[in-house]
């Protein structure tokens, strides 16, 4: 029974999305993925808008030491933890399937559950949830500065238009229902070596502050309430990202492993989500996926995965 049931959440997961925000497609678009990023902003003129781009770059790439717990300037920890954004979205948010900003600025505002969902709105999302700290004012220069990024990386993306490569890859329904203790062999081999024992990465030197590799769990880490916190997101983007190197051409986790290994990481402790945390959804394939309206509220499917104490369940007969 918790088989069949694992897989109506997941059927039903899928399908949430067309009522809960409009449809973006890739289908008929012949722009590409954009590439040679970083070089064409160090080559734009001098100017205050090339000096926003470039801050909302920095801003991406090192952020805890602007906006993060550990800023530079106190008055401007924003952060609840150390994280940076490029932590989740790769490469400064350009790597393909690590969900990229590259169509980000050209669709929103969106339409969720019948409320209008805006960039800002998108950006704290990840202020209050990924890095678990508070929102970033609308007009502040850090705000600003992070949608101009965003516009200049998605700017030959047509308005309502996901490129090839947006959100997150197509991962398919696991054979199994997803194990916690399965899932902790696969981070032994895979993980263990870059995120450690503990799951607590590897922080930068000081003074520096962040990680060169971010923690997985712990108080550092994203709270319950993020992307990262729910399993069919996490099963995702890990088979086409991880371990380090990997691309979604040349998955080195089978479907099954990316999915028990987002098990063992999401069974683990962290930060709880904020009582009233902005709705808005991740992209797997062209649906987007309503997170829980609230912080208490399960996540279809979490529920069913069995925690490291609980026996493995038996195999599905072929």
């Amino acid at each position: 029974m918790k088989t069949v049931a694992w897989e109506l959440c997941i059927a039903l997961a899928a399908v949430a999305g067309v009522g809960a925000g409009y449809l973006l497609t890739e289908s008929g678009t012949t722009v590409p993925y954009p590439s040679g990023v970083p070089e064409k902003i160090a080559a734009l003129d001098p100017g205050p808008k090339t000096d926003l781009i470039r801050y909302g770059q920095e801003l991406v790439e090192d952020t805890p030491r602007f906006i993060g717990k550990g800023a530079q300037n106190p008055g401007m920890a924003y952060g609840g933890n150390n994280l940076s954004c490029q932590n989740c979205h790769l490469n400064g948010g350009l790597k393909p399937f690590a969900a990229p900003f590259v169509s980000t600025a050209a669709t929103f505002p969106m339409l969720v559950d019948n409320k209008v969902i805006t960039l800002p709105d998108r950006i704290n999302s990840c202020m209050t949830l990924g890095l678990n700290g508070k929102p970033l004012p609308e007009d502040s220069r850090e705000m600003q500065a992070l949608i101009a990024y965003l516009e200049f990386v998605g700017k030959d993306t047509p308005e309502g238009v996901r490129l090839p490569g947006s959100g997150l890859m197509p991962i398919a329904v696991p054979r199994d229902v997803p194990s916690a203790r399965r899932g902790e062999t696969v981070y032994a081999q895979h993980c263990l070596s870059c995120h450690g024992q503990d799951g607590q990465g590897a922080p930068r030197l000081p003074p520096e502050v962040g990680y060169y590799v971010p923690p997985l769990w712990g108080e550092d880490s994203f709270n319950g309430g993020a992307g990262m916190g729910q399993i069919a997101y996490a099963a995702s983007y890990i088979r086409a990202n991880m371990p380090i190197g990997v691309d979604h051409e040349n998955p080195v986790l089978s479907v099954q492993d990316a999915w028990d290994v987002a098990a063992y990481m999401i069974v683990h402790p962290r930060p709880v989500a904020p009582a009233r945390q902005p709705v808005a959804p991740m992209i797997i394939e062209e649906l987007p996926i309503p997170a829980p309206p609230e912080a208490e509220a399960e996540v279809s499917g979490q529920e069913l995965v069995p925690d490291l104490t609980a026996p493995p369940p038996p195999p599905r007969a072929p």
